[in-house]
């Protein structure tokens, strides 16, 4: 049975707001928190978790050391996104030599001023049918001084070529999660809050069965964590979308950090759900160091929905962006980027399953 959500997420937020919940950094020790990480799903017997190659480079991109989301249309054109810039950057894949090169910036959102500023990227995807990317920003607030910018809120549509898979920049189209979260039993409490404060925070983007799955970091309610679903169409109509909520059991003090569609579901990247306490917000809900990423196989309406599929092995940084390179019937092979790593220090690993 699912947690009741609005209840406790009202009162949480009630405390956090009163200083009275002040659950200090890093609470937890590492031993109970892998232990309430791997209790949260059951586990994917047999399958196996391991580091193909550290040999991948990116090269020239902007904002190169808060990459945090990556797609491809195909196997040469691709996305990637940095929290920390205004606009986009396409690369060209090439496998063989293991290097993504960058390709000019494509802005997302006008600044005649100059004045810094940023979407705060926290995900990239693709619908290759449909010849098209989807960018979001994360929708909340500055970690250091919770800070609220609209442009944070924000998903962009951005077209490609159908026959060269090339984006051109024209035709781009904005909407935004915020008005409907203001308004969602699940979300309202939290949306605009900081993350030391359990704040909602998106932080992971993937496209499947014609439809938008958003991955939530925060907040993290009784050990659960969130999707959000929802049609494009629904998303950029104008109106107030019509989403769906799905909770996922990925242990106390645990979010959402990316996800990428898979045949049998979703593989679910987890970390830590909160930031680390700031000069604004000394008092943290973080339970543990923003170091260990775990794996989770999703898959909606299946029996069990959630299972673990094991630990990311030597992360050289913040895991934050997932590019599918192959699906197979035996395994799959990820890259990963890490932000708070030069050129996101891109790394491929291998899931075998069971």
């Amino acid at each position: 049975m699912k947690p009741p959500i609005l209840s406790r997420a009202l009162l949480s937020a009630a405390l956090l707001s009163c200083g009275l919940l002040t659950t200090g950094c890093h609470a937890e020790s590492k031993t109970q928190t892998e232990a309430s990480t791997a209790a949260a799903g059951a586990p994917a017997s047999g399958w196996k978790v391991t580091l193909q190659s550290t040999a991948w480079k990116a090269t020239g991109f902007e904002g190169n050391m808060d990459l945090s989301g990556i797609a491809a249309v195909d196997a040469v054109h691709c996305l990637l996104g940095s929290d920390e810039l205004l606009g986009v950057q396409p690369g060209l894949l090439d496998r063989g030599s293991m290097t993504i090169k960058a390709l000019p910036v494509i802005p997302l959102v006008a600044n005649p001023s100059g004045a810094k500023g940023e979407v705060d990227i926290e995900g990239v995807a693709v619908a290759p049918a449909d010849h098209c990317y989807y960018v979001t920003g994360s929708h909340g607030v500055g970690k250091k001084k919770g800070e609220y910018h609209a442009t944070r809120a924000s998903v962009f549509k951005l077209p490609c070529d159908p026959k060269t898979g090339e984006i051109t920049g024209k035709g781009i189209q904005h909407a935004s999660l915020m008005p409907w979260l203001e308004q969602s039993p699940e979300f309202q409490a939290f949306a605009k809050q900081p993350l030391q404060r359990n704040g909602f925070n998106i932080e992971g983007l993937t496209f499947k069965d014609g439809r938008l799955w958003f991955g939530v970091r925060g907040p993290n309610v009784d050990g659960h964590t969130f999707v959000i679903e929802v049609e494009p169409d629904s998303l950029f109509g104008g109106g107030l979308p019509a989403c769906k909520v799905h909770t996922l059991p990925v242990g106390q003090g645990r979010g959402i950090r990316e996800l990428a569609a898979v045949r049998e579901g979703f593989v679910v990247l987890t970390g830590n759900a909160s930031a680390e306490a700031s000069k604004k917000f000394p008092v943290s809900v973080s339970r543990m160091p923003d170091a260990s990423f775990d794996l989770f196989l999703w898959r909606p309406g299946k029996t069990p929905e959630t299972q673990s599929i094991g630990q990311l092995p030597s992360p050289s940084a913040k895991a934050e962006a997932l590019l599918v390179l192959e699906d197979s019937e035996k395994y799959v092979d990820l890259l990963v980027l890490f932000d708070g790593a030069p050129d996101g220090a891109p790394r491929s690993y291998r899931l075998t399953r069971p």
